[in-house]
């Protein structure tokens, strides 16, 4: 078996005619065999053992990345197809047959370019080459490759000679993005999926390349080379070609920093290192030096998302906390988000200058919340008393900072709560073991808490104060609280079940009141209305059989804390002046209701 690889180009160039022979890496060291296509063995495997059965079928589907392998593969079955010479399901790769199908010049192997003959009118012409029988070899094999870039109308055309073509001709389609195809396409052509290169087989081929070149890449290159690739061998192969051109024959790392514009890994580390510690500032001293010197903002970020992958990684192996995995999976979130909006964006050092500084802030706001130790590797048990003392703490912590007035419900987060909890089975004698102290945001620690504890723990009788503090309620007002709400709930679901409209309507403009007079529900004009159709009435009827006298008035519906509105409504005491931007929200979303009435 010839292996391509071994050719050379025949002379080298010759500047003074203006002709110049030299052919790239990418294209000198294509390969011709089923074995050279690298890191594609079970497709070439599967094509090989098709011809040795003879089950071959008339339409092929190649499908992958870029640059791995598919329109090399085509050509290489069409010769093995072809070859006079073939052995053991495999082109001779040195024949004339061979090397007119390497050149694209044999009569019998047809390629076109699905995106310059996209057309109606292209499809045409081929389906009127195929009824033409070969003239040398025994078949007719058709590579259409970027096939997805054909139109709708050009794929229809197709599909009747695809699905019956002459039994001597054979279809090959090679694309990158298989969805674009359409269905009744796809089912009528054997598909192959190409995988990406792992980086040890690119590396490798790069070796080989370079011993045949007799080019020796300093220590680390090779490598570098091919994760830049992205699993592709072409890209690798054409990266590789633009290095020897600028290095010689002793290219180093450096080499490719310079050409391709990256960071040398002391300058990053250095970057990540400052990012860590939240110095600010000299993330900012650092920073401009690598993006004066020429480096692209998105290159820097593609670097560092590299970086932190590789950290997190080996972070994750040596046993890191909750909060650092938090911080890393954070920053790369970041990052992830820079690299989309540095595509829209014609300022690119301000967004990744934005992103670190944001980035350097994350071990000021990483908290691990509220914990309860831990012993023997499990989670001890928190009791329900302790937990509702803690939300006691939390809620009840008086605030020492002043609150401006478009943040009175920001709970602040400068105190913090750091009692270990307990173990309720413990007694209290036993030495409890010792948990790392941890800092927990006011905010935050109230939220874990309130999820821990049994729905029935809090209401939505607890109000915010001006200060911005949240209050628990008091015993009588959550009793008060209580027996209202059951209440309006009862005849709100005597309402629902004679029309859901009529129940929204009693939610949003009407208020229950319990006096010394009686049952009294304070109702808007147009619930008014509403309320005298019959249906309403007897609802109304049946409550009062159960809870008293009720006279229903139509007034101004106004509601506090304690009132039979939903939870989620409620802001604050029927004394206090509700927060501006709670009042600028009901400005809104009733003159809206307004003009939809209207």
């Amino acid at each position: 078996m010839n292996n391509h690889s071994s050719e050379h180009p025949k002379s080298a160039p010759d500047y003074g005619s203006g002709a110049a022979d030299y052919q790239v890496i990418a294209r000198r060291f294509r390969p011709r065999t089923f074995t050279d296509v690298v890191g594609q063995e079970a497709v070439a495997e599967a094509l090989r053992q098709s011809i040795l059965q003879n089950r071959l079928a008339h339409a092929y589907l190649f499908c992958g990345p870029r640059g791995v392998g598919k329109t090399s593969m085509a050509r290489i079955f069409a010769a093995a197809l072809q070859c006079p010479n073939s052995s053991d399901a495999a082109p001779c790769a040195n024949c004339s047959t061979c090397e007119r199908i390497f050149r694209g010049e044999d009569s019998d192997v047809t390629e076109m370019d699905g995106a310059s003959h996209r057309g109606i009118d292209d499809i045409r012409g081929l389906i009127e080459h195929v009824q033409y029988a070969p003239t040398q070899g025994s078949y007719r094999v058709f590579i259409l490759d970027e096939v997805h870039m054909l139109t709708r109308e050009a794929f229809n055309a197709l599909l009747k000679t695809l699905e019956e073509p002459p039994p001597h001709v054979k279809f090959v389609f090679a694309t990158t993005e298989p969805e674009r195809i359409l269905p009744t396409v796809l089912s009528r052509c054997q598909r192959c999926d190409f995988s990406s290169i792992s980086q040890q087989d690119i590396v490798r081929r790069l070796e080989k390349i370079c011993e045949i070149e007799k080019a020796s890449p300093g220590v680390g290159l090779l490598k570098e080379v091919a994760s830049l690739a992205r699993g592709g061998m072409r890209d690798a192969q054409s990266l590789l070609d633009q290095i020897l051109a600028f290095a010689g024959n002793q290219p180093v790392l450096d080499d490719l920093l310079r050409i391709t514009g990256r960071v040398s890994p002391q300058s990053l580390n250095q970057l990540m290192e400052v990012l860590w510690q939240g110095q600010l500032p000299q993330v900012i001293e650092t920073l401009n030096p690598i993006l004066d010197a020429g480096t692209e903002p998105s290159v820097l970020t593609e670097q560092l998302m590299e970086a932190l992958r590789a950290e997190l990684h080996k972070g994750v192996a040596a046993g890191w906390t909750e909060d650092q995995v938090e911080r890393q999976l954070l920053a790369q979130e970041i990052l992830q988000e820079t690299r989309q909006k540095l595509r829209h964006q014609d300022r690119g050092d301000l967004v990744l200058e934005l992103a670190l500084m944001r980035i350097g802030t994350l071990p000021a706001l990483i908290r691990t919340g509220l914990s309860s130790p831990v012993k023997g590797g499990t989670s001890s048990m928190v009791s329900t008393e302790m937990k509702s003392a803690r939300v006691e703490e939390v809620l009840s912590e008086p605030s020492s900072r002043p609150v401006s007035g478009d943040s009175k419900m920001k709970i602040e987060e400068d105190k913090v709560v750091n009692k270990p909890l307990q173990s309720e089975t413990a007694s209290p004698n036993e030495d409890q073991p010792k948990s790392t102290p941890t800092t927990v945001g006011r905010a935050q620690g109230a939220l874990q808490a309130l999820r821990e504890l049994p729905s029935s723990a809090m209401d939505s009788t607890s109000s915010l104060d001006r200060a911005g503090t949240l209050n628990p309620p008091s015993p009588s007002k959550v009793k008060e609280h209580a027996t209202r709400v059951s209440e309006a709930d009862d005849l709100r679901a005597r309402f629902e079940k004679v029309s859901s409209m009529l129940s929204r309507h009693y939610v949003t403009d009407s208020k229950l009141e319990n006096s010394d007079a009686g049952w009294r529900l304070v109702v808007s004009q147009s619930l008014e209305k509403v309320l005298s159709a019959p249906e309403a009435k007897k609802a109304v009827s049946d409550w009062e059989k159960v809870y008293g006298k009720l006279s229903i008035e139509q007034g101004s519906v106004k509601f506090s804390s304690g009132d039979s509105r939903p939870a989620e409504e409620t802001y604050h005491d029927e004394n206090e002046e509700p927060p501006q931007v709670v009042k600028q929200a009901e400005e809104i979303f009733s003159s809206k209701a307004r003009r939809k009435k209207n």
